[in-house]
């Protein structure tokens, strides 16, 4: 009979067993999680401060060498362990919750996710308190890290993290007095990023939910710039037309202070989609108010959700716009774009290179496409993004009959397959 223990101990048992640090685990993990993985994650399963989720199940499994049935065995276990020190501690001390106690209990369900389990969700519904500020604050960027995250994170860990943190946030809502109107925004920050995650992982239905609910946030809360990111997500999955008019009622959401970036964004979406119909002239006027607005822009300090706009990421719109008009200034702005592109594995990377290496291509600089392109891959397979790979596949099938450029269309397949 298989021997049940907490999932920390067990854990535990096989990192020792196989002679490693916690650090030279998180090391080994990474071959497999394909990122950076927390040696402090590692440190938080053991001690049972944290249980793994069960996106987590098959990479420990895989990892640790043990049976999928034993990690949930072990999972179940800790959960029941878990529950049971809540009830016996209660029990024990024999006293009221003061406002303390209270206010503990809802600080442990957002830093640990509490909220995820249905008596979290349960305890924190029924709590008659009403939200403070500190709650409020501490929420509201839980959700700028998630769109941090999201740069870098593959949509299929960080769709799990999403959905707690929605969790949490549905459940202290009704309780949310006058911080409301703030949640309710961090609500449909948070409801947008997810239906993008879903997207990226195939699930458009899922994501079209999120992205509806994501817009009733934004109404309920009279902050057009909610409706404007979801806009912007789903123009990628409509055709040009649809998302020309999508594009157009955004950017009246983002108008004023302090919304330049969102402003460029959506400007630089709108010139790809007019290219795409062959609408040079809107094409180029769309990218001129991009780069205007650009100009007094400052991605690290507006909204969250738009610190991945860098430059680099403005020129690669730029490339992708001029190579659907076969604009004579393709090749100088892809040399731009490629020198002003830094080094870290982010998706907006995979973004960039992507939209060069097809410049170069329609430019007709195919050496240059090849080896930008194999940068590309590289990137995709590191980050996992699905945006990634259909700029790849489409390279793949615009590559010319040359030696060089058949080989470079055999690894993509390869590699994507």
């Amino acid at each position: 009979m298989m021997e049940i223990q907490a999932i920390g101990d067990l854990l535990l048992r096989c990192r020792k067993r196989a002679g490693r640090t916690r650090p030279e685990q998180a090391a080994h993990i990474e071959t497999f999680y394909g990122g950076w993985f927390d040696p402090e994650r590692i440190k938080r399963w053991e001690t049972g401060k944290r249980i793994p989720t069960s996106t987590d199940f098959q990479l420990i499994a895989d990892v640790y060498g043990i049976s999928m049935t034993e990690v949930q065995a072990a999972v179940a276990y800790s959960r029941r362990a878990r529950r049971l020190d809540q009830v016996n501690t209660l029990v024990e001390e024999g006293a009221e919750e003061d406002e303390v106690e209270r206010r503990t209990f809802i600080s442990l369900a957002l830093t640990t996710g509490l909220a995820a389990e249905p008596w979290g969700r349960l305890a924190a519904a029924l709590d008659g308190g009403v939200v403070d500020k500190a709650t409020t604050t501490r929420l509201v960027g839980n959700t700028a890290e998630m769109f941090t995250a999201e740069e870098h994170t593959p949509a299929r860990l960080l769709a799990a993290r999403l959905s707690t943190h929605l969790d949490t946030i549905t459940s202290l809502l009704p309780n949310a007095g006058v911080h409301q109107r703030e949640l309710m925004i961090a609500a449909g920050e948070a409801a947008a990023l997810a239906g993008w995650v879903y997207w990226d992982l195939g699930d458009h239905r899922t994501a079209m939910q999120y992205y509806k609910t994501a817009a009733l946030a934004g109404r309920r809360a009279g902050h057009g710039a909610v409706n404007a990111l979801v806009l912007g997500y789903t123009s990628y999955g409509v055709d040009p037309n649809k998302a020309r008019q999508m594009l157009t009622v955004a950017q009246e959401q983002v108008r004023g202070p302090g919304y330049a970036t969102a402003r460029a964004w959506l400007c630089a979406r709108e010139a790809e989609e007019a290219a795409a119909v062959g609408d040079q002239e809107a094409a180029v006027r769309a990218l001129d108010r991009a780069s205007t607005a650009f100009d007094y822009a400052n991605p690290a300090g507006e909204q969250t959700w738009m610190s991945f706009f860098v430059p680099a990421r403005l020129g690669s719109m730029r490339v992708a716009t001029y190579a659907k008009l076969r604009h004579p200034e393709l090749t100088p702005a892809a040399d731009d774009t490629l020198a002003a592109l830094g080094t870290a594995d982010t998706k907006m990377r995979v973004a960039v290179l992507g939209d060069v290496a097809s410049g170069y291509l329609v430019a007709g600089s195919v050496e240059q496409a090849v080896e930008v392109g194999r940068r590309a891959l590289a990137a995709t397979l590191e980050t996992e993004t699905t945006m990634g790979k259909v700029r790849l596949n489409s390279l793949a099938d615009q590559l010319p009959e040359q030696r060089e450029a058949q080989t470079f269309r055999e690894e993509i397949r390869a590699a994507l397959r």
